[in-house]
Formats: C-alpha cells, structure tokens, sequence
C-alpha cells in the first residue's frame, strides 16, 4: 500500500478505520505478481509490524 491508498482508505472509511492502525510500507507497483523479490521485501519489511 502507497500513501494514496491510505488516503483513499480514510476518505472512504473513516468510521471504519479510527481505531486501526494504517500500515504504509511504500513499496512501489513495480512487481510481477508473485515476484520473489517483493515477496522477499514484504517479509522484511512486514517483521516489524507482525508476530510471526
């Protein structure tokens, strides 16, 4: 999810999402579906923010 996507999400659902947590990695649409790469940065970066 971009910052945009965070924006779209707080416009559209704001009573929805006042208690949540928004989490915005910035990670560019630049990957194929399923791209090893983005997998690899997703769980890098995800680790942070999850239980795993």
């Amino acid at each position: 999810m971009e910052k945009k996507h965070a924006d779209r999400l707080r416009e559209r659902f704001p009573a929805e999402i006042a208690d949540k947590t928004l989490v915005v990695l910035r990670i560019p649409d630049d990957y194929r579906y399923m791209d090893p790469a983005l997998i690899e940065l997703l769980r890098t970066e995800l680790a942070a923010h999850l239980d795993l």
